[in-house]
């Protein structure tokens, strides 16, 4: 099966170049974002062009969903260039604690 890859995985399988964008994502979202939290599921069957993300960071406090999609997709603005959909939920850390406690975990 042929997926887009950025020049860096040319060389590796569809999915060894999955793991790598998944990898590299949240590498990235931690780091840019100062994130606190960050999972990044394959949904696309290991190639990593179909992304599910929950970001928590208080870079959120006082953005906009909007603004903080907008974060998020600049942060891995590489990484996008192969990616074919993403979802993603963009928490602050008081959200993200109270959405947990509501949840019970």
């Amino acid at each position: 099966r042929f997926v887009r890859k950025l020049p860096i995985f040319t060389s590796m399988s569809d999915e060894q170049a999955g793991k790598a964008i998944v990898e590299s994502i949240q590498q990235k979202l931690t780091d840019t974002l100062k994130a606190s939290f960050v999972k990044v599921e394959d949904l696309s069957d290991g190639c990593g062009a179909k992304l599910d993300l929950i970001v928590v960071s208080d870079e959120f406090e006082g953005k906009a969903l909007l603004e903080r999609q907008r974060s998020v997709h600049e942060a891995i603005a590489e990484e996008m260039k192969v990616v074919h959909a993403i979802t993603m939920k963009t928490k602050t850390v008081k959200q993200w604690e109270a959405m947990k406690e509501k949840e019970g975990r």
